[in-house]
């Protein structure tokens, strides 16, 4: 009974994460109206939350095992929750950035640390149909979440995406508290901040110079913007090459079914999000259409 709950909290996380990584998109044209903003700045709403998550999930899982893993996950819920609810009062969209990034800081708490505590906490005839229940989480959270924003940002506002996250996020930590427990020793792990330095500079660059170019156009400052983040990205390769614990373990590429299995699910989500969103600019923007 009790691994059926923390599957069930487990997958609540990971579904949440998700949604909030696609809930947005739907309400951008009606976030940036509402707020009086415009589009360059409105469109980090969702980029703040990808750039945090893709950087922060590469340290919070070693400091999952210093710490604990269920402490860590039960923590990152709280503070996912805490940041939806400060991200539906954002009186501007310069603080629904911040909030979001504080949002997306607990999401990547929870995607950090949710296998971890699935390989703990079931044998391994069991860990393959959990991380499948999780799997759908994520895969159901990120296409629920174009739903969802769509039909409450028409039916009771842009700021009910996030609000609706509070009640879910306290059962979630009731729960979390209660049944997720630590059952394997902390490890001792030493962190990678050099490298995770490095990959937030250099993808903080890239992701600004590009949504810059697609605003303005392209120019000096975009161009160099973007070449400088590449060339930091280029410096972190080079360090993880060397370092004593990597954030990404280069020699892992040497396997070519992983290499090509993360290659395919770059391409995959890549292709997924980019043709949501110019399509729901498309269809809002240029059409007229609500949400």
């Amino acid at each position: 009974m009790n691994r059926s709950i923390i599957l069930f909290v487990l997958v609540l996380g990971t579904l949440m994460a998700a949604v909030d990584s696609t809930v947005v998109l739907l309400a951008l044209p009606t976030i940036t109206t509402d707020l009086r903003t415009n589009l360059d700045l409105a469109i980090w709403t969702i980029l703040i939350y990808l750039l945090v998550v893709a950087v922060m999930t590469t340290q919070l899982g070693r400091i999952g095992d210093i710490l604990g893993r269920s402490r860590m996950y039960n923590l990152g819920f709280a503070i996912f929750t805490v940041g939806s609810a400060l991200c539906g009062l954002s009186p501007t969209a310069d603080t629904l950035v911040v909030f979001r990034a504080v949002q997306a800081f607990g999401a990547s708490m929870l995607q950090a640390n949710s296998g971890a505590i699935i390989a703990d906490t079931f044998p391994p005839n069991q860990r393959g149909r959990a991380y499948g229940y999780t799997s759908i989480g994520w895969n159901v959270g990120a296409t629920l979440g174009i739903v969802v924003g769509g039909i409450l940002t028409t039916l009771v506002g842009w700021r009910y995406i996030f609000y609706i996250n509070v009640p879910i996020g306290i059962v979630a930590i009731l729960l979390g508290v209660k049944y997720v427990k630590d059952v394997q020793e902390r490890r001792k792990q030493k962190l990678d901040i050099p490298g995770m330095v490095l990959l937030l500079a250099g993808l903080s660059a890239i992701t600004y110079g590009a949504s810059d170019m697609a605003g303005r156009g392209i120019d000096l400052f975009n161009g160099s913007l973007i070449g400088v983040g590449a060339i930091l990205i280029a410096v972190m390769l080079a360090y993880e090459r060397r370092a004593e614990n990597p954030i990404i373990d280069l020699k892992a590429f040497q396997n070519r079914v992983l290499s090509f299995s993360i290659l395919a699910s770059f391409f995959q989500s890549t292709g997924y999000l980019s043709v949501v969103f110019v399509i729901i600019m498309y269809l809002q923007g240029i059409r007229g259409l609500s949400p």
